[in-house]
């Protein structure tokens, strides 16, 4: 009997020592079932819901277009357009053809072109004839040139408004800006600007001052230029770029500022980093 009592109670705990992994596996599985369930019940009800809400959203719509036919308000005319550049540069080819003829027909006196005018965006060009009478008109910013003055050693310079309220003067390819009138004398074909401490004539050019400096003292990509005056003195301050070698290897591109004096084309100073200039031996151009 104990032999049998005992065989059983093994019996027993072998079958206890198997069931036990089978009910842990089942609940893990179970559990895992459940918790997809409860998963895709969440998402077909958030499913649902959008349904609802997009349901109701365009049911809204709907009324709300409805609505929005009842209460559109009444077609208004369109804006006008506005003129086109084309205009502003035909008018500044006509007012340059109109120059050039009473040049030619030695009326003209002095010509002053203003880059500021009452009028934004424009400017205003003043003609004084050999007759003493004088006409002053608004003229338009533009590309075009409203007046040209052909000089013996550096070429034509044309000159026109910007709508940033300056004037440009190109020459030979180098354009400067001024914020002071321009003042241009046809018979002498020469240039001069109105600052606040009287006219300054402008004996060089840009084309004449840049060349007439070394490659060391001015930039070899001019980013701006521009014609100031200073104390009754008018210069041209260039800034830009300048390419340099170091020991003629390693290339380095540094800021250069340089400031000509616009009546003699001499130098009136050089803005460089401090490597440029006390090593200056170590860079080549």
């Amino acid at each position: 009997m104990k032999k049998h009592s005992k065989k059983t109670k093994k019996d027993t705990n072998t079958g206890l020592k198997y069931l036990l992994p089978i009910l842990i596996a089942l609940l893990l599985v179970l559990g895992g079932i459940t918790y997809q369930n409860q998963q895709a019940t969440t998402v077909l009800g958030k499913t649902v819901s959008n349904h609802a809400v997009l349901g109701e959203e365009s049911e809204n719509s709907e009324e709300q277009e409805g609505t929005e036919e009842l209460e559109a308000p009444e077609p208004t005319e369109a804006p006008e357009p506005k003129e086109p550049a084309e205009a502003d540069e035909q008018e500044a080819e006509d007012i340059h053809g109109e120059i050039e003829n009473e040049i030619k027909e030695g009326k003209v006196e002095k010509v002053e072109i203003n880059p500021t005018s009452e009028k934004s965006g424009k400017g205003t060009l003043k003609i004084e004839k050999t007759n003493g009478s004088s006409a002053e008109k608004t003229i338009p910013s533009s590309s075009t040139s409203l007046i040209n003055v052909q000089n013996s050693q550096s070429g034509n310079v044309s000159i026109s408004v910007n709508k940033d309220g300056t004037v440009t003067l190109v020459n030979n390819g180098v354009t400067v800006t001024t914020k002071y009138p321009v003042i241009i004398d046809p018979k002498s074909q020469t240039i001069a600007i109105n600052t606040p401490n009287g006219i300054t004539a402008i004996n060089t050019l840009p084309s004449q001052a840049l060349s007439g400096i070394s490659a060391t003292d001015k930039p070899t990509t001019i980013q701006s230029a521009v014609l100031g005056a200073q104390d009754g003195q008018a210069y041209y301050e260039v800034s830009g770029t300048q390419d340099r070698k170091f020991l003629g290897i390693v290339p380095v591109t540094a800021n250069v500022q340089t400031k000509i004096n616009a009546d003699d084309g001499s130098i009136s100073s050089v803005n460089r980093p401090w490597f440029l200039n006390l090593l200056s031996f170590l860079y080549t151009t």
